[in-house]
């Protein structure tokens, strides 16, 4: 039997559905074919489970029949019949066991996790500004889990049961009709009970998923930001709060635990009422004659069977309810629509050598409240080198972002060599555009990795030439990590955090040069080395820019002044444009900033 019947190429592409019964048909209908292999075999397993207690009875009414001769192992139904079907009902089992352990279960899995996690990948800038990155990913990994282990439970003991209830429920009847009577009350009376208390549970867990949610996020933001708890020594506060979050945790916890308690002791009685009326109605129809010892015997054994799955049935119904919940949140997280999408004719952006002219079209943006650009017109001609300039909340990194097309406008366009940005795709247009920035993110994978993530095809040569050229090489080659690698493959750790600020910076300037884009983007690429690093490095920082259209942004207006042209932002919209020379001359807010600029930071 083939182990890739779930295939994870191929998938589809489009938004998982945004309400939960069509969300979760989107993964199941997927694997539609393999699902009816295995409620086959479940079936024909129940099958044979049911037939043990009948072949009991068949032997209770042999021994009785032959107590004499003693001849019962030459009865041709034990040969015949009997030990063919427990051995079809072994072999049923093994490969039942089988399909789940090596195909449903993993590739189920997988199968769910990735489609998640690519549609995650398309959500804007502006979605993972409003969470938190360890929930979105607890939500991606959480919810293969989340939906495949409910799945099985409906198939290996809702759907189990079930054909097993009604193959019990049908022999009784064969035998004597109301044999079943008890029985068929109990059925009655147990889904009845599913139907009353599941719904009930399940809005109760699934308060308490967003309590533990809650409780996960709290816990991973003090832990994400450790170095700011310790340097306010807050650790008492935190400890307080982890406190208040627990308590209500563990309140939600009870509520829903105390309802899973009602309905198994609501299930205990009912089992106690079917244990002794079922034998005490079989035995009552032996002794007239109605049925026949065999009969009475096989009655105990199937009830009892039914008994202990009603547990089995309890155990995972809840189960389920409590996996639909976290389905539910993980849609809720996951399956929003994506607010930045490609049109459907979108085009690759062609940026032509010595090309690169960007040209704001009158743009407005806000980010749902107050605006933080409005009206803005602006032209860069390919090659020219801009600084963005003004105090914090003037709309600079706004505007590059804009740029990336991390956000739509609100209104107007921004044109590349004249190609409206919103016309072409995101991967094109990032793949033009590289960028520097002064919280520069590594991937907890190697150096080399890093340095050529965006040009992954690069050769060992150029990734050495461009970290040289970065003033990297230096200490790249003194780092190792804990598995003993070193250099270019030693790891970095989660977000960069065994380098220092000026060691990140570094790498992410020769993931730039790697990179050779023909439009650059510079925001505070210097703030995190040190004077000697800095003055080092601007050499290659301007040969970096030549013959690119370059966007920076400083605080330290030293550092751009000999730009080609610098652009002072106020409140969204331009208020002076020209050089630092003809800024300085026409005495306003440039010149203001200039001179109220000490030690390398903007006053006022």
């Amino acid at each position: 039997m083939p182990l890739d019947l779930i295939k994870l190429e191929g998938a589809p592409k489009g938004p998982p559905p945004s309400e939960l019964w069509p969300f979760i048909w989107h993964f199941v209908r997927q694997i539609k074919g393999l699902l009816l292999v295995l409620l086959t075999l479940e079936a024909c397993v129940a099958a044979g489970q049911a037939m043990i207690p009948v072949m009991i009875g068949w032997l209770v009414n042999d021994i009785n029949a032959a107590s004499a001769t003693r001849d019962v192992l030459d009865h041709p139904w034990l040969w015949q019949v009997a030990a063919p079907i427990l051995v079809a009902w072994g072999g049923f089992m093994i490969v039942l066991w089988f399909i789940y352990d090596h195909i449903y279960t993993p590739r189920f899995n997988n199968l769910i996790r990735y489609q998640l996690a690519r549609y995650t990948l398309g959500h804007s800038m502006a979605y993972f500004a409003h969470d938190f990155a360890g929930r979105i990913a607890n939500k991606v990994v959480e919810g293969g889990a989340a939906l495949r282990d409910p799945l099985r439970s409906v198939m290996s003991a809702m759907w189990y049961c079930g054909f097993f209830s009604v193959a019990v429920v049908g022999t009784m009847m064969h035998f004597d009709l109301w044999l079943a009577t008890p029985v068929v009350v109990w059925l009655t009376a147990y889904i009845a009970s599913l139907f009353y208390f599941l719904p009930r549970a399940r809005k109760l867990q699934l308060a308490h998923n967003r309590d533990h949610t809650r409780l996960v996020g709290h816990i991973n933001d003090v832990y994400a930001n450790i170095g700011l708890v310790k340097l306010f020594a807050r650790e008492a506060e935190e400890t307080a709060a982890t406190l208040a979050e627990l308590e209500a945790h563990g309140a939600s916890f009870g509520r829903a635990l105390d309802r899973i308690w009602r309905m198994g002791a609501t299930h205990s009685a009912m089992n106690v009422a079917l244990l002794i009326s079922a034998p005490t109605l079989a035995l009552a129809h032996w002794q007239e004659g109605r049925i026949s010892s065999g009969v009475a015997v096989m009655v105990i054994p199937m009830v009892w069977q039914l008994v202990n799955m009603s547990g089995w049935i309890r155990h995972e119904s809840t189960a389920v309810f409590e996996a639909l919940a976290r389905v539910e949140e993980c849609m809720e997280t996951i399956a929003q629509p994506w607010s930045v999408v490609d049109r459907p004719d979108a085009g690759d952006l062609q940026v032509k050598p010595g090309g690169g002219t960007i040209a704001f079209k009158n743009i407005s943006f806000d980010y749902g409240g107050e605006k933080v650009v409005e009206g803005l017109a602006l032209v860069i001609p390919a090659g020219q080198k801009v600084g963005l300039i003004g105090r914090s909340g003037a709309g600079k990194s706004t505007l590059v972002n804009l740029l990336l097309r991390f956000y739509d406008l609100k209104s107007g366009k921004i044109l590349i060599d004249g190609q409206d940005i919103a016309a072409v795709t995101q991967r094109s247009l990032r793949s033009h555009i590289a960028v520097v920035t002064q919280d520069n993110s590594l991937l907890h994978r190697t150096i080399a990795e890093n340095i050529a993530y965006g040009r992954p095809e690069a050769s060992c040569d150029e990734l050495r030439e461009a970290a040289r050229r970065a003033h990297a090489e230096p200490f790249i080659e003194s780092l190792s990590d804990q598995d003993g690698a070193r250099g270019f493959a030693a790891q970095v750790g989660e977000r960069g955090v065994k380098l220092s600020g000026g060691q990140r910076q570094r790498i992410a300037i020769a993931r730039v040069i790697l990179e050779d884009a023909p439009i650059l983007v510079l925001d505070e690429a210097t703030s995190a080395l040190d004077s000697e690093v800095e003055a080092a490095i601007q050499q290659e920082m301007t040969e970096l820019m030549r013959g690119r259209t370059t966007l920076a942004i400083a605080h330290r207006l030293s550092t751009i002044a000999h730009l080609d042209r610098l652009i002072v932002l106020d409140k969204g919209r331009i208020v002076e444009d020209g050089s630092h020379a003809e800024l300085l001359a026409r005495d306003g807010l440039y010149a203001q900033l200039w001179r109220r600029q000490s030690g390398g930071f903007l006053g006022g």
